[in-house]
């Protein structure tokens, strides 16, 4: 598991990386043409920074969804229909000076600059709502604002603070004055990596907000037992094909191939147990509980053997296990703090004939005799 330091760092540098550090050089550079060409280069500006903003909401994107890798920016991303985002956006923010304009002239100065601190902090709460919902209603709801900054709860105070972060760089920058596209590209690094921390905050908290995401730990691991159960049926279903074709020493290998493969786990014997029972043949579900049996006394798991002999029994009154060790270690489990003493009646009745000049014929015996001076009591 990743450490959350890690993730943290994942999220905040992403935009230095893949498609995201393309889009940086690029823009930066031909931001900086458009600074130089004066009156001329407005179009060109406005048109870069439509595209930019464009492209940090599908960052935005890609990082909720939980993919690491930023995206490459490809001309449907330009799409001036298909992406509206940022001008929904850019009306809130419109909104939002209209609002604190109002409050100036109605109730004064101090209660319009408390509306706008207040918006300002609940602004990136509003950037989630639209990066998500794309509903520009929602995304001008303070209340939705503050639905989403409980949800995200401490992950909301780190987004801040990475904002107040940048905002004190961006300002230390105006005073030093590099190189036009270095500071270009720091600004815009800057933006980036706040949309990436934010949609980054929401993937950490998907459980909490109940989001759902197209790649992360969980759905990567449910793909993954999806596709180990289609090639376990698979197998399983090779093998059923050799027992109805007779060739049963070829049927009992791929089961044991398949089982060894995956280092003899109780929870496959399981598995394949409930599989076999319906092929008709109780060969295979008696030889393969057995097994189980075996395994789960090899990894001193004895509850859980006693439980499957007491089940099998209960569907073969005539199975019995495969060693007289394993016999006898599960009538005493049964005898002693099992509860299940009529299991243990029924694994020591043939016991000498089934195991005959065994060492331990002459304890199963004791067992057996004093299971039935007890039988008068439980009674």
């Amino acid at each position: 598991m990743d450490h959350p330091t890690a993730k943290f760092l994942s999220h905040l540098l992403r935009p230095a990386r893949g498609g995201a550090a393309g889009v940086l050089i690029v823009f930066a550079l031909l931001l900086s043409i458009a600074a130089k060409a004066g009156l001329f280069g407005i179009p060109m500006a406005f048109i870069l920074t439509s595209w930019f903003f464009k492209y940090a909401y599908i960052l935005f994107d890609h990082t909720v969804h939980g993919f690491d890798e930023p995206p490459a920016l490809d001309i449907q991303m330009l799409n001036p229909l298909d992406e509206q985002r940022p001008l929904a956006q850019l009306v809130i923010l419109g909104l939002i000076y209209v609002a604190v304009n109002f409050a100036r002239h109605t109730l004064g100065p101090t209660p319009a600059l408390s509306i706008a601190v207040l918006a300002a902090l609940l602004l990136p709460a509003s950037v989630a709502i639209l990066g998500l919902e794309r509903n520009i209603i929602k995304a001008a709801n303070p209340v939705a604002w503050v639905r989403m900054v409980w949800g995200l709860g401490p992950m909301y105070a780190l987004v801040l603070a990475i904002i107040a972060g940048y905002s004190l760089l961006i300002a230390l920058l105006a005073r030093w004055e590099p190189w036009l596209p270095v500071q270009i590209a720091i600004y815009m690094f800057c933006i980036l990596s706040i949309f990436s921390v934010l949609g980054g905050a929401l993937y950490e908290r998907r459980h909490e907000l109940g989001l759902e995401t197209w790649a992360s730990p969980e759905r990567t691991e449910d793909l993954r037992r999806k596709e180990d159960l289609r090639a376990s049926e698979k197998e399983i279903t090779a093998a059923y094909g050799q027992m109805r074709a007779g060739s049963h020493t070829q049927a009992w290998q791929l089961l044991q191939t398949w089982l060894t493969a995956r280092g003899n786990a109780p929870d496959d014997y399981r598995w394949l147990c409930g599989r076999v029972a319906v092929w008709g043949d109780p060969r295979y579900m008696t030889r393969l509980t057995e097994d189980y049996v075996d395994r789960l006394l090899i990894l001193k798991r004895t509850g859980e053997a006693l439980d499957v002999v007491a089940q099998r029994l209960t569907d073969d009154p005539s199975f019995r296990p495969k060693s007289a060790a394993a016999t006898l270690e599960i009538a005493r489990l049964a005898a002693a703090g099992g509860g299940t003493p009529r299991v243990a009646r029924a694994l020591l009745a043939d016991f000498p004939a089934r195991f005959a000049g065994d060492p331990s014929v002459a304890a199963a015996a004791a067992l057996a005799r004093h299971l039935g001076a007890d039988a008068p009591k439980a009674r």
